[in-house]
C-alpha cells in the first residue's frame, strides 16, 4: 500500500489541475469506485511463560492430580540456606536469601479415596522481615511410586534495613520454585530439591538451587483441609 497510495494522490492532483472540459470528453477513463477495504486480521499475542501477574491469597488448595499413598499425612521443612545463587544482573549487588518454611498435607479425598494435596503453604520463616505474603503450591505430575513434581509461587515485600553489608532498600520479590519430592516411607522422610527463579521489583534477580529434608508431622492419616 505504501507504493499505491502516493500514485493515487498524484493522479488526483493532475485531474484537479486540468480544465473541466477535458474531464468531460474522457468518460471511459473514469476511475472505478473503490471497494471497501476489508478489516485487518488481528492476531492474539503469544503467551510468554513466567511469573503469574496475580497471585492468589495464602493457602492454596488443589485436588487435580492424585498421588501415591506414601505421600499421606503432613510434611514440613525449612530452607535456611541454598546450594547455589546465580545473579542475573551485574547491578544486583549482594544477594540475600531469607529462610523459607513449607507445609504440605496429603489426604484421601473424593469418592474414589485418592490421595491429594489438600493443604500447602510456603512462606518466609520470620514474618517480621516481610509483608504482603501470597503464595500458591500445586502438583504438576507424579513421576513414580514415591516421586512427585510440584510448583510453588511465593510473593512478598521486604523491609529496608541497614546491616554490615550496607543498606537494603524495600523490595518486592517473586519466587517461582520447581520442587522435586522423593518420599522415603520407612523413614517418614521427604527429600526435596528445588530450582528457583527470583524476580525483584519485576526484574530478573537470581537463579537459586536448594535441597532440604521434610519430615512427616501429621501421622499415618493426618492432613488438613
Amino acid at each position: 500500500m505504501r507504493h499505491i497510495v502516493p500514485g493515487a494522490l498524484i493522479l488526483v492532483w493532475l485531474a484537479s489541475s486540468a480544465p473541466a472540459a477535458q474531464i468531460e470528453t474522457l468518460p471511459s477513463q473514469q476511475i472505478p469506485e473503490a471497494r471497501p477495504t476489508p478489516p485487518p486480521i488481528t492476531r492474539q499475542p503469544r503467551e510468554i511463560p513466567g511469573l503469574p501477574s496475580q497471585l492468589p491469597p495464602p493457602q492454596g488448595n488443589t485436588r487435580e492430580i492424585p498421588l501415591p499413598e506414601v505421600f499421606r499425612g503432613c510434611w514440613s521443612g525449612s530452607v535456611p540456606r541454598v546450594d547455589s545463587m546465580q545473579p542475573l544482573s551485574p547491578d544486583m549487588g549482594r544477594l540475600i536469601w531469607l529462610t523459607k518454611t513449607y507445609t504440605l498435607c496429603y489426604k484421601q479425598a473424593g469418592y474414589n479415596g485418592k490421595w491429594h494435596l489438600t493443604f500447602a503453604e510456603g512462606a518466609v520463616a520470620d514474618r517480621r522481615e516481610v509483608s504482603d505474603q501470597r503464595q500458591r503450591i500445586k502438583v504438576n505430575s507424579v513421576s513414580g511410586p514415591d516421586r512427585a513434581e510440584l510448583t510453588a509461587y511465593l510473593h512478598f515485600r521486604t523491609h529496608g534495613f541497614i546491616g554490615f553489608g550496607g543498606v537494603a532498600r524495600p523490595s518486592t520479590l517473586d519466587e517461582l520454585a520447581h520442587l522435586h519430592c522423593n518420599v522415603l516411607p520407612e523413614r517418614d522422610l521427604m527429600m526435596v530439591s528445588a530450582v528457583v527463579f527470583v524476580e525483584t521489583n519485576g526484574e530478573p534477580y537470581a537463579n537459586v538451587t536448594w535441597h532440604a529434608n521434610f519430615l512427616r508431622t501429621g501421622g499415618e492419616m493426618g492432613g488438613k483441609d
